[in-house]
C-alpha cells in the first residue's frame, strides 16, 4: 500500500470510528474529495479551498469558476460538491416541507435561505399551495431582475393551474444583499395581486432572500 492509500485508509477508519469529531475542516473536505479523485492526493487542494473560501460552507457556496481556479480541482470534484449540496436541499424539502401545511414561515425561510442566499444571479420562483396551505411544489420561473414586463401573468397562471394551486408565495433573491424591495418588486406584486384576485388565487406573501436575512411583504404589511 502506498503512502497516499495508507493516509486515506486512516482518514476513513477515523471517520467510521468517531464520525467527524476531531477532524479539522480541511480533513473533512479532503475525505469528501477522495471520492471524486480516487487516485490523487486531496490534502493540498482541500487546504487550498479552505484558505481561499474561509470555511467548508464557503467552499460549497462558492461559484464554480472560483472553485475551479484552485489547483488540481477538476470538473468531477465540483460535480460531487454540487450533487452533495443539491441532495441536502432535496432531503430538506421532501422531509420538512413537501406535503406539509405552511403555518409558520420559519422552516420555509430556513430552506429558502439555504437554497438562494448565496446565488450570484437573481432568481424568481413560485411556491404552490392548496386550499389548506399545504405545500404542493415549488418551481423557478425566471432568472434575472424582476420586472412585470418580462414575467407574463399568463405564464404564471399556466403553472398555477397545472399545479392545481389555490394560493402561491412569490420568492426571489437579491444577490447584492440589500433586502429592501425595489419599486419594480412592489409594482409587480401589486399587479399580480389584482390579476389573481379576479381568479380567486391568493398571493400569501412575496419573500426576498438575501445574505443574512429576508424581507416579507406580508410581515411588512405590503400585501
Amino acid at each position: 500500500m502506498n503512502t497516499n492509500n495508507g493516509h486515506r485508509s486512516r482518514l476513513k477508519e477515523k471517520y467510521l470510528k468517531g464520525g467527524l469529531d476531531g477532524f479539522l475542516d480541511y480533513e473533512i473536505l479532503e475525505l469528501f474529495l477522495t471520492y471524486a479523485s480516487p487516485r490523487k492526493d486531496c490534502k493540498a487542494k482541500a487546504k487550498a479551498l479552505i484558505d481561499k473560501f474561509g470555511s467548508i460552507e464557503g467552499v460549497f457556496n462558492a461559484p464554480k469558476e472560483k472553485v475551479l481556479e484552485v489547483e488540481d480541482m477538476g470538473e468531477s470534484s465540483y460535480v460531487l460538491m454540487k450533487l452533495f449540496k443539491d441532495i441536502q436541499k432535496y432531503i430538506f424539502k421532501e422531509d420538512r416541507l413537501m406535503g406539509k401545511k405552511i403555518s409558520s414561515t420559519k422552516e420555509l425561510i430556513e430552506y429558502l435561505n439555504y437554497e438562494m442566499s448565496n446565488l450570484e444571479v437573481e432568481v424568481f420562483k413560485i411556491i404552490f399551495l392548496n386550499t389548506q396551505n399545504v405545500l404542493i411544489n415549488e418551481k423557478t420561473i425566471f432568472v434575472g431582475t424582476i420586472d412585470k414586463s418580462y414575467i407574463y401573468p399568463r405564464e404564471l397562471l399556466k403553472e398555477i393551474f397545472e399545479h392545481n394551486a389555490k394560493s402561491v408565495i412569490f420568492v426571489h433573491n437579491h444577490p447584492s444583499g440589500n433586502l429592501n424591495p425595489s419599486k419594480a418588486d412592489i409594482s409587480f406584486t401589486n399587479s399580480m395581486r389584482s390579476i389573481f384576485k379576479e381568479l380567486e388565487i391568493n398571493i400569501l406573501d412575496h419573500i426576498i432572500i438575501g445574505k443574512g436575512g429576508y424581507f416579507s411583504f406580508l410581515e411588512e404589511n405590503l400585501i
